[in-house]
């Protein structure tokens, strides 16, 4: 079932950020370019309107995929695409958009997980309903593209969520996922499962398939992690017993299981094929798994350390997680970075987006991470107010709203760096009181 939700959710994002519109009007984009693309009633919906220049809704989709060799293609229901954020310039150049920020809401899926399984009858699951979300960014100067979040919350049942940067991947190879593969280096990965019931009806139902007592199952099961404990050094021991102690609280979890690498050196396909072992992966990858019901797992000895207690962030601010986003303050902007280490002097050792050196900033030159921008929303031109500003380098500058708004979710502004003065739109425009 859950790979079919993931097809599911990833053939709406996909349709969403093909719909190519090429003129000023979403709405009008998408019925123009992607309508006639479109083969008889592989997506329906009963009603769409415009987002702006760069997005659109739908409403009441059905999407139909193809059938594959092995199953039958059965509709999947979908609540509400949005298609918030769209590199439109690319798409009118028939090259794959840069950046994409995409939802669609109330996925629903019925029938049965795969031929041979009825889950109603095992775990009492007949319809599953599910969010998504896809946000990336891809900087063809830099060569880096940043995967905000891939997120598939399945309503009642748990949560995933991944996010990732890549260095080295140019527009023509971020098509061809091979290739990307080859030349691609990762500096780092996040990837969450937070269970809500879907652990306590699946091992069951497993169990049941095999004619055994779930507890005994989950007893097999730890019983092979703790096998693989002998002969690998303290982090893989960790590691192992992390995913242990998850497995063992299958029924109720004690909170999310994170797995965060954050690699000490670019890591490439070439290098992860010269792993020999487990505790060589931890350490050329920098692997941390983390389970609150675990205790804390030690960090490898090769990769960043975590932040000590001395480095506790002002509030609003953030901590200094190796591996974990946030926003420093560098060279006048808040830049996206990823935090490395806490420096010997308290200050955090990070890598700035896009850039192959590592900064260091005091703490409270640091910022909690979101997608859209540090700080707040700001929904309307206010006269005075401070902002931050986002430049075509990536960068948040400060600013100030000058007096006399631009029409159509516009502001006028005038950078604090070199008194430089622009219209920009509202999304671009941050606060921090």
């Amino acid at each position: 079932m859950l790979r079919r939700i993931f097809g599911a959710a990833a053939a709406a994002l996909f349709l969403a950020t093909t719909a190519a519109p090429a003129k000023a009007d979403g709405l009008e984009r998408f019925d123009k370019l992607l309508k006639p693309k479109i083969q008889g009633n592989a997506l329906v919906y009963k009603s769409a309107k415009a987002l702006g220049d760069s997005g659109f809704v739908l409403e009441g989709v059905t999407i139909t995929p193809p059938p594959d060799q092995t199953t039958k293609a059965e509709p999947v229901h979908i609540k509400r695409i949005a298609v918030e954020d769209l590199d439109f310039a690319s798409i009118e150049k028939n090259v794959a958009p840069n950046f994409a920020r995409v939802r669609a809401e109330g996925i629903v899926i019925e029938g049965k997980a795969a031929e041979g399984i009825d889950l109603k009858e095992m775990a009492g699951i007949d319809r599953v309903t599910a969010d998504a979300q896809l946000d990336y960014r891809l900087d063809p100067d830099r060569k880096t593209l940043t995967l905000n979040r891939l997120e598939l919350d399945v309503n009642g049942l748990g949560r995933f969520e991944l996010a990732m940067i890549l260095d080295g991947v140019t527009p023509e190879t971020a098509g061809q996922p091979a290739d990307a593969m080859d030349k691609a280096t990762l500096r780092t990965a996040s990837f969450v499962y937070e269970d809500h019931s879907l652990l306590s009806k699946v091992v069951p139902a497993a169990a049941k398939m095999q004619n055994i007592d779930p507890n005994a199952a989950v007893l097999m099961a730890k019983g092979m992690l703790d096998g693989l404990k002998n002969g690998q050094g303290p982090e893989a021991q960790a590691i192992l017993g992390a995913v242990a102690a998850y497995v063992a609280d299958y029924q109720q979890p004690k909170g999310a299981l994170r797995v965060t690498l954050n690699p000490p050196n670019k890591a490439s396909a070439a290098s992860v094929s010269d792993i020999k072992s487990a505790d060589d992966a931890i350490t050329s990858l920098g692997i941390v798994v983390s389970y609150a019901g675990a205790g804390a797992a030690p960090t490898p000895a090769a990769g960043p350390a975590k932040a000590s207690a001395s480095a506790a962030p002002a509030p609003g601010k953030t901590g200094c997680d190796s591996g974990s986003r946030l926003f420093v303050y560098h060279e006048d902007a808040w830049w996206a970075a990823t935090a490395r280490n806490t420096g010997k002097s308290g200050g955090c050792i990070s890598r700035i987006e896009g850039e192959s050196d590592d900064v260091v900033v005091g703490m409270d030159k640091t910022m909690t991470w979101a997608i859209d921008g540090p700080g707040k929303a700001v929904d309307k031109c206010k006269a005075g107010a401070k902002v931050l500003v986002l430049y075509k380098d990536g960068g948040w500058y400060p600013a100030e709203i000058t007096e006399k708004p631009y029409a159509e979710g516009q502001c006028p502004v005038k950078y604090e760096t070199d008194d430089d003065e622009a219209k920009v739109e509202l999304k671009k425009i941050r606060r921090l009181d």
